[in-house]
């Protein structure tokens, strides 16, 4: 029988600060277990051995031994470049998926902000023009943020977290990101990084975005919806006794990234593997055989409840 599994964390430095991948099977970027008698193993050899059983029969069928989601934390301790990621189709001519995510702020300075789309709707050849002239920043969208708030950064849309913002992020199992503009910044080598204009400019959503957020509304002890899409679907719970969850019904793993305080999920239909405990920042992988879990905080706890239908 299988258990909840955690995760060595995957630490990246960057020139803007720290990315951790929680959970990966990207390239070879290969979450390894640390818990239970399967430590040791990667991601992708339990997958490949437990098949459906590990993450549902539709999302093998799929997939294969390929993990669909990443999942990483994200300290911005200087603005990320404007960016964007390709959609499904575009990253299909590259062999790729594309890039859908979502932002979970879990800290921000005040003052703190991030960018989502343009404030105005644009065109390429105003983009384009805007960019030899250094005047990018006159169009984009700038939104304030604070923690909890949650932004859903679809395929094509322009974005960038800027310094002082903390985030976990959920997205497609794809690392393509087209640089848009970058300050005129070295990497860590010494070198200006790359952009990637004409491929940014290719695959950009130049309309307008209307309320950048994501409205929702999440007292203690109740669980909020975030993001319904194709590629997943993220829930939070707010909850400061235990709860059950029930995933009869769902035919996929579940992860679980908590987002503040402390937190242990327990299997109750498990027999292999003990409890893991979850401080924010942590994430733990629910395999798709189990279907009846027990979350209990220390305190007061949010975490956000990831799968796939």
């Amino acid at each position: 029988m299988l258990y909840p599994l955690k995760f060595k964390p995957i630490i990246k430095p960057k020139v803007w600060g720290q990315e951790s991948w929680l959970i990966s099977t990207y390239g070879k970027d290969q979450s390894i277990v640390e818990n239970g008698f399967l430590a040791g193993n990667t991601l992708s050899e339990l997958i490949e051995i437990y098949m459906d059983e590990l993450v549902g029969g539709s999302i093998y069928q799929m997939f294969g031994d390929t993990f669909p989601l990443l999942f990483k934390t994200i300290d911005a301790q200087d603005d990320l470049s404007i960016q964007v990621h390709p959609d499904d189709m575009i990253a299909a001519e590259l062999e790729q998926l594309g890039k859908s995510e979502m932002w979970y702020v879990s800290h921000a300075d005040p003052q703190a902000s991030i960018i989502l789309g343009f404030n105005r709707a644009t065109n390429r050849d105003e983009v384009a023009t805007s960019l030899q002239q250094d005047t990018i920043m006159d169009i984009m969208q700038v939104v304030p943020v604070s923690q909890g708030d949650a932004a859903f950064v679809e395929a094509g849309l322009v974005h960038a977290l800027r310094k002082g913002t903390q985030v976990v992020e959920i997205q497609q199992s794809s690392d393509l990101t087209y640089r848009l503009y970058d300050y005129c910044r070295p990497g860590l080598d010494g070198q200006l990084r790359e952009l990637h204009v004409d491929q940014a400019l290719n695959c950009l959503n130049y309309e307008a975005q209307q309320d950048p957020l994501i409205n929702y509304n999440n007292p203690v002890n109740s669980a909020a919806s975030l993001v319904q899409d194709e590629h997943f679907c993220t829930n939070i719970l707010h909850f400061d006794k235990p709860i059950n969850r029930d995933y009869a019904e769902l035919d996929s793993f579940v992860a679980y990234i908590c987002a503040e305080g402390q937190v242990r999920v327990e299997a109750l239909d498990g027999e292999d593997g003990e409890p893991v405990t979850l401080n924010a920042g942590e994430a733990a992988l629910l395999p798709a055989s189990l279907k009846d879990i027990q979350l209990t905080p220390d305190g007061t706890a949010k975490v956000l409840e990831v799968y796939v239908i």
